[in-house]
């Protein structure tokens, strides 16, 4: 601070000199006393703008009064008011102005001052300005037209750029722009990928199938499952029926087996001894299955016969017209004062 206040104090006591040598300060020709009058004047302005942290009013101000009489302090503090307002890219710019200006040996003090808080500030500077990297994924980089900000770029490598908000775009021919706004931060070095593949093809639509196509396959898939039905029906009931009649036949050779013992009649119901017991339970167990064959036999054809007559009815009802028939009836209409015909029916 204190510096920086001999700095100001002397900068304005050389402006108070009748005259600076030109090659001191590096102007084309010598400042009059009016010029430096109101260059003092914004200089103090200035000054105190800076001071009390109105960064913007100060850099206004330093620039005017350096085009009023050139002083590498003027450019000096413009630098540090961009610095402190963010704008980093602009302070660098007049940081380095100020240290690239040849002065004289002559020069002012505060003018060699300048430069050299310049130089080191510049250095300080440069691992603050933060970098954007952006990538194409999808095309060509060739064939994609950039802009950052607004401002067309090329996609070489980082771009630096002050901390803030920034928006990406990038526009390929054919398509639509792809935008992506991101954040900077002081010395970051952030990277962007844009996806610019082309949208995938859109999916051909099949035709659409008719209400009536519908309809019979529908009806087609109903008669073949109806007929594989039936036809497993019958089946069974055939095989059912074979087993059956077997049964029964074995039944009546264990009857007569039965009815033939120790040459006397023989009640099943009350055998008697052991020979009776076993051969009248064998004729029982095949009385019994050919009951349940037979059974089975005629479910399985009862059941067929509901599947074809099912199936033959749903066909049927299908087939027949969604909308009934439009009928129109005539019917003699009578009354005292003439006559005439009412119309009716489903139109």
């Amino acid at each position: 601070m204190r510096s920086r206040r001999r700095l100001r104090l002397g900068l304005l006591l050389v402006l108070a000199l009748p005259a600076v040598p030109a090659t001191a300060v590096s102007q084309p020709a010598p400042s009059t006393a009016q010029t430096k009058a109101a260059a003092r004047a914004l200089a103090d302005k200035a000054w105190e703008h800076f001071n009390a942290g109105r960064y913007e009013e100060a850099l206004a101000a330093f620039r005017e009064a350096d085009a009023q009489v050139h002083a590498p302090p003027f450019l000096l503090f413009a630098a540090r008011s961009c610095e402190r307002l963010g704008r980093l890219l602009e302070a660098r710019s007049l940081y380095q102005r100020v240290v690239d200006e040849p002065l004289a040996a002559s020069a002012p003090q505060e003018f060699q001052q300048a430069q050299a808080d310049a130089r080191v500030e510049l250095t300080a500077l440069a691992s603050r300005i933060p970098t954007l990297e952006i990538a194409i994924a999808g095309v060509a980089p060739g064939a994609v037209e950039l802009t950052l900000d607004g401002e067309r770029v090329v996609q070489t490598g980082p771009v630096e750029r002050d901390p803030g908000e920034h928006t990406v775009t990038a526009t390929v021919r054919g398509q639509r722009p792809v935008t992506k706004t991101i954040r900077l931060s002081e010395g970051g070095k952030e990277r962007v990928t844009l996806d610019l593949a082309p949208p995938p093809a859109p999916a051909v639509a099949t035709p659409a199938t008719s209400r009536e196509d519908a309809g019979m396959d529908v009806r087609g898939a109903a008669l073949v499952g109806g007929g594989v039905a039936t036809g497993a029906g019958v089946v069974a009931g055939v095989v059912f029926t074979l087993v059956a009649n077997g049964k029964a036949s074995d039944a009546k050779r264990q009857w007569r087996i039965v009815d033939a013992m120790e040459g006397e009649a023989v009640d099943c119901r009350y055998p008697a001894g052991f020979n009776q017991t076993q051969e009248c339970g064998e004729l029982r167990s095949l009385v019994d299955d050919q009951y349940l064959f037979s059974n089975l036999a005629l479910w399985s054809f009862v059941g067929a016969g509901a599947s074809a007559i099912g199936t033959l009815g749903y066909v049927w009802l299908a087939a027949a017209p969604s909308e009934p028939e439009h009928q129109v009836r005539l019917a003699p209409l009578v009354l005292p004062g003439g006559g005439g015909l009412v119309a009716g029916g489903a139109f």
